[in-house]
């Protein structure tokens, strides 16, 4: 089990900065990413999914769901995070922003 003051606690802050930090080309957040539960709402919001959404007409996953939020959000390339090596540029963004997430869902009952 991850335990308080676990090092993975150091990557969890680096996706919760990711979340809030501008991206480009749109230079702009996720924070107003809607995982389920509204717009920039992400406590539980790991709980809950996958999940139906409308806007995709697709059952998403975190991590799809998160790639369509960089897409439309940010403008960023889905296909750069599936092409990217593992823990390596936009993928390792991609790591950071699902610990962080799952880590506001800590305690959380499943759907």
């Amino acid at each position: 089990m991850i335990a308080d003051g676990n090092p993975s606690e150091l990557y969890e802050a680096a996706g919760e900065e990711l979340w809030k930090k501008p991206a480009e080309p749109k230079n702009a957040t996720l924070e107003k990413c809607d995982l389920g539960l509204g717009p920039g709402v992400v406590k539980g919001a790991a709980a809950q999914l996958p999940r139906y959404f409308k806007d995709t007409n697709k059952v998403q996953d975190l991590e799809s769901r998160l790639m369509t939020c960089m897409q439309k959000l940010q403008g960023r390339d889905p296909q750069e995070m599936i092409d990217a090596p593992f823990q390596k540029g936009t993928k390792k963004d991609m790591e950071a922003i699902v610990a962080y997430v799952v880590t506001l869902s800590k305690g959380e009952k499943f759907t």
